[in-house]
């Protein structure tokens, strides 16, 4: 249909999967293309199956490089989309980062399940999308400054701003225009907070028709970004008082720089001893290389403490860990030391090895500094279980969990609800949020009287 309109396709009521398409006139232009996560079965019929018109798409904006964003950009680009996909230049490199890395997921886990499978008489398990499809879908990408306003299909423009959420993410503004009518649609997902390290603060959109905002945090509040440092010394020093190890699951992507800056920071000030720091997992240091190549992006106050101690990513008692041998030996280690490993969730990847090795040990810390889904052993150890499975053995929990509530990359209700106030929207729809968060949010905004606020289901289609 023609017209202007938006349809809210993915991420809707969930935080994950974020598709949203935008129309003018006979012009269609898809925000973000990301990855729904969950449960195994789910996740493949939901990634496999795009719900629009995938030959109808001029053009792609892509707001950042975490995969429930970006992840399904070669599945899009499998179906026959061939045309640009605009972004950052930072989001552009670590794009081709976290996409290579999915693809080679992808094609591990057919190939393990059909190991499976073929004893079992199955039909081949094919991979959501290969590296070539990743490579293929890297080739579109098309990089722009904060800033810049793209001319990106008849009708459409799009501003790209500071999101204040992770390196090179963006806020945008969609300029549409049909038939003489203009409207102007922010997109807010993922939102930052500020006083964040190493990141600006998030930029403020103006004369929006309708602002699109997420509610993960719609009715959760955190500590103050600006304790995340004290916070972090004081486990550290009473983890090292027992001669123990700090062992913290990380995402690899903003979080793990994150905490080498405030780490740097603390021990230049004598805060903390320079004892040992082990990055073990191989995107981290491939993303820790991209941050020091986009020094630009970064915030002031980090370009001065560059200026001041060198590259803060990258001091010497920094270890960079790639090997699985040099892993292994990190693991057997007993020299009180500070592990920073991936998956975040603690699902897969390195740390459960670390996990496995350190977390009957009542002098070990395991320092809990992001959200802990559902169903994940990192919510379990959350919310304090004794017992934990990990590769399939029970282990008894006597190392102490710790949780960071300060750091978090996305605003939350209080800070989207200040952001709401300084935007002035003269409509807000939510997304991007779990049904409980965002009802809450809903009210909370319409309490402040805010503009109308709209909860759109899956596949609405709201007119504009």
């Amino acid at each position: 249909m023609d017209g202007m309109h938006i349809q809210f396709l993915g991420g809707v009521d969930t935080v994950t999967g974020s598709q949203h398409l935008l129309a003018a006139g006979a012009s269609r232009v898809l925000r973000d293309c990301g990855m729904y996560q969950g449960r195994r079965d789910d996740a493949r019929q939901i990634n496999s199956q795009l719900p629009f018109d995938v030959a109808a798409v001029n053009a792609v904006i892509l707001s950042h490089a975490h995969l429930d964003h970006c992840g399904n950009l070669p599945t899009l680009v499998r179906s026959g989309y061939a045309g640009p996909i605009h972004a950052t230049t930072a989001t552009v490199e670590l794009a081709g980062v976290m996409l290579r890395d999915a693809a080679r997921i992808q094609e591990q886990d057919a190939a393990y399940l059909n190991q499976k499978t073929n004893r079992r008489n199955q039909p081949p398990v094919t991979p959501l999308y290969t590296l070539a499809d990743a490579e293929q879908a890297l080739g579109l990408l098309r990089g722009h400054r904060y800033g810049a306003t793209v001319a990106v299909a008849p009708g459409l423009g799009v501003l790209f701003q500071d999101a204040g959420h992770i390196l090179g993410a963006a806020v945008n503004v969609f300029e549409l225009e049909e038939n003489g009518r203009r409207a102007r649609v922010g997109f807010a997902l993922d939102l930052g907070r500020k006083n964040l390290p190493l990141i600006r603060d998030p930029e403020i959109m103006t004369g929006l028709d309708l602002l699109v905002l997420e509610s993960t945090y719609g009715d959760r509040l955190h500590d103050d970004a600006t304790t995340a440092a004290d916070q972090l010394a004081a486990a550290i020093t009473k983890t090292l008082a027992r001669g123990g190890k700090v062992i913290i699951p990380s995402f690899a992507l903003e979080r793990a720089q994150e905490l080498l800056y405030h780490l740097t920071c603390l021990m230049a000030a004598g805060r903390l001893p320079a004892l040992p720091v082990y990055v073990d997992s191989p995107m981290a240091v491939a993303v820790t290389r991209i941050f020091r190549q986009n020094i630009a992006y970064l915030d002031d106050e980090t370009q001065a403490q560059f200026q001041r101690l060198g590259s803060i990513l990258q001091a010497d008692w920094i270890h960079f860990i790639e090997s699985v041998e040099d892993s292994k030996k990190v693991t057997a280690s007993r020299q009180p030391c500070i592990v920073i490993a991936a998956s975040g969730m603690c699902e897969h990847g390195r740390i459960l090895h670390h996990l496995k090795h350190g977390i009957a040990n009542g002098a070990n810390t395991i320092l809990i500094v992001g959200f802990m889904a559902q169903h994940t052993l990192g919510r379990r150890l959350v919310e304090g279980e004794r017992r934990v499975r990990i590769f399939g053995d029970w282990f008894e929990r006597r190392a102490e969990v710790v949780v960071l509530n300060a750091f978090s990359a996305h605003a939350d209700r209080n800070e989207l609800v200040d952001y709401v106030r300084q935007v002035g929207p003269r409509r807000i729809a939510l997304v991007h949020g779990e049904t409980e968060q965002r009802a809450a949010l809903a009210a909370r905004l319409q309490a402040a009287q805010a503009a109308p606020v709209l909860q759109p289901a899956q596949s609405e289609t709201l007119d504009l």
